[in-house]
């Protein structure tokens, strides 16, 4: 997570969380994202409003944005090796190219950076 307009400083939620006794994380899954935290109770609120800051008035500056593509294509690259991800692959490959399923689903320098649609 990054910054928002009413905290703008980058990575002041997840330090937010960490000094109140907490963590977060997500995962992107086919059709959704799950993004989750815990925190100390008495902290709950800030945390929440915190949260919700990045939906509402999200800022990525051009560096955090460049630096999440690379996060993203550095998945993308340990995937190529798991048989589990190829054969999800493979399973999109030959799905009918009209369903959605059919798509690249995750992400890619190549699909980030050099051809995003």
């Amino acid at each position: 997570f990054y910054a928002s307009e009413k905290y703008p400083m980058e990575d002041s939620y997840s330090k937010y969380i960490t000094e109140h006794g907490g963590s977060t994380n997500a995962f992107t899954a086919s059709e959704y994202t799950n993004y989750y935290f815990d925190v100390n109770s008495d902290a709950f609120e800030e945390a929440l409003n915190r949260f919700a800051q990045f939906f509402i008035k999200p800022l990525m500056s051009p560096d955090a944005t460049m630096r999440e593509i690379k996060a993203v294509d550095s998945e993308h690259q340990k995937n190529l090796f798991s048989d589990d991800w190829r054969m999800n692959q493979l399973q999109k490959h030959l799905s009918s190219p009209s369903h959605p399923f059919h798509k690249f689903g995750t992400g890619s320098w190549e699909t980030l950076e050099v051809r995003p649609r």
